[in-house]
């Protein structure tokens, strides 16, 4: 149907075109004019010559047939520039189909991107660091047979010793040697004449010392003292005797939130009276 509605369209063309060429052209009344002397008179009873009309009309029919033939070709060139355009918008359908594919794959890679996100924020978590110090060798003894339900990991846990010298509550009174050996002794007889026990130091830093006594409170120790100096010995002395404690911290370290309250619950549980520092 439309290849007949195309062909409709050009024949018309062509017969307009044809009946425009077929038109005369304007006259030009001044180009017609002749002059009264080029006029000639024709005698009375003129007729035109029968060989001169018999000669014109060959060439008149000679040009109708190529008129037809122009006419006839018109129709062909239509129908192809028609075909032309036709097969134009059908060539370039399927890249205006292929378009929009492109900026479909783009939105996909942003659930990934937000992901990856909540994952780094996951692990940005801050971890908690406690010291659990002043543990004597019983005390430690028992937290380490806690510290294996904290489940921790290499490196987590980190253990300190050290000795300190902590007071006994008891204290000692002994009285300084004198300038030779000789003379301590004797002063040790003289002091156990008047009733006071004492013997001479051989070991440790007070070698060569008269230990006189050890009492569990300073008050005794200190009435002893006043007894020696009422009897002319005034240079007692009150020492308080210390003694070595090793005392043990441990320090966790990098843990999460399950693994510290576990070992706060921990800590409750075993040394109540020793609380949990931060690092």
């Amino acid at each position: 149907m439309k290849w007949f509605v195309a062909l409709v369209v050009v024949l018309n063309l062509v017969v307009a075109m044809y009946g425009s060429f077929k038109q005369r052209p304007p006259m030009d009344v001044h180009a017609q004019e002749v002059s009264p002397g080029q006029v000639k008179l024709l005698p009375t009873g003129w007729t035109p010559d029968a060989s001169a009309a018999q000669a014109s009309a060959p060439h008149a029919a000679a040009s109708a047939p190529a008129a037809l033939a122009k006419a006839a070709s018109a129709p062909h060139e239509a129908v192809k520039a028609a075909g032309k355009a036709a097969a134009k918008p059908v060539a370039s359908a399927p890249k205006a189909l292929a378009k929009p594919a492109k900026p479909e794959l783009k939105p996909a890679a942003k659930p990934e991107a937000s992901g990856a996100v909540a994952v780094k924020a996951a692990e940005a978590k801050p971890l908690a660091c406690y010291r659990w110090a002043g543990l004597n060798d019983s005390l430690l003894a028992r937290v380490k047979g806690g510290v294996p339900s904290l489940k921790l990991k290499s490196g987590q846990l980190q253990q300190d010793s050290k000795e300190e010298n902590k007071g006994s509550g008891r204290f000692w009174v002994y009285y300084p040697p004198l300038a030779t050996q000789s003379e301590t002794k004797t002063l040790s007889a003289e002091l156990k004449d008047k009733g006071f026990d004492n013997y001479i130091v051989s070991g440790d830093e007070f070698k060569g010392n008269l230990s006189l006594g050890l009492f569990g409170k300073e008050d005794a120790a200190r009435t002893l003292v006043a007894r020696l100096k009422a009897a002319g010995y005034d240079k007692a002395v009150v020492k308080s005797k210390d003694q070595p404690v090793k005392q043990t911290t441990l320090s966790f370290k990098d843990l999460d939130a399950a693994q510290a309250e576990h070992l706060k619950a921990l800590q409750k549980r075993l040394t109540p009276g020793i609380a949990l520092k931060g690092c």
